[in-house]
């Protein structure tokens, strides 16, 4: 049983780490990752090196080649795009869901969210911009009483942070994901579902627009 439980903290150790290298941009979109090297880099063993990989190939940051071997996923933004209606629609239930449900406890501690998220903004803090924002996101699924679409955000937020973190590391956030941040706040805190949802879809495709153009430049930028 302690045999086991070791192998699982192993692999999730090894999952966690290879996933934070892809998402800070460690390994370029298409290169080959070997077993052997990741286990060296990670100072880990090939067993749960094997395991993360399988799991990252399941969130789509890497891919399986014919040959069987592992290489880091290309940015799709096509396929970036799609995940974003997804993300916008359930978002934007999740908020109407939530809104009759929000204690005042939970909505101040969205208004601190958004205020971290400022002055991360005012700092050129693009990483704290986000984990702050992502901190307000977090409080509205929690309590939105759905499980199942708890459970879709959670795979859907996985596949798009790589994207996500790319971006963070230009630099950059545009001061416009706050203000439509206080939208949405304002409208939980009036209990106003139909906007509130109206406000979320709005901001998730608003986010989604700036990311594509940003990833886009970025790539223009390495050709």
């Amino acid at each position: 049983m302690a045999e086991s439980a070791a192998k699982q903290s192993l692999a999730e150790e090894a999952y966690r780490e290879i996933r934070d290298a892809l998402h800070s941009g460690a390994f370029e979109p298409g290169q080959r990752l070997s077993e052997p090297e990741l286990a060296l880099r990670f100072n880990t063993s090939r067993s749960p090196v094997r395991e993360a990989l399988f799991r990252l190939e399941h969130e789509g940051f890497v891919e399986r080649m014919p040959s069987g071997r592992v290489r880091v996923a290309a940015l799709d933004l096509g396929y970036l795009e799609q995940l974003y209606v997804v993300r916008a629609n359930l978002e934007g239930l999740a908020a109407r869901l939530a809104a009759p449900l929000l204690r005042t406890v939970d909505l101040d501690a969205m208004m601190r969210s958004v205020d971290e998220m400022d002055n991360a903004v005012k700092n050129d803090n693009a990483s704290g911009a986000i984990a702050a924002g992502q901190k307000f996101h977090d409080v509205m699924m929690r309590e939105c009483g759905n499980e199942p679409l708890v459970s879709l955000l959670t795979g859907l937020n996985a596949r798009i942070a790589r994207f996500r973190a790319l971006v963070a590391s230009l630099g950059r956030y545009d001061p416009d994901r706050v203000l439509e941040h206080r939208r949405i706040l304002q409208a939980l805190y009036d209990r106003n579902a139909e906007l509130a949802q109206a406000e979320m879809i709005g901001h998730v495709s608003s986010s989604a627009a700036v990311l594509v153009r940003r990833l886009r430049e970025r790539s223009a930028d390495k050709s």
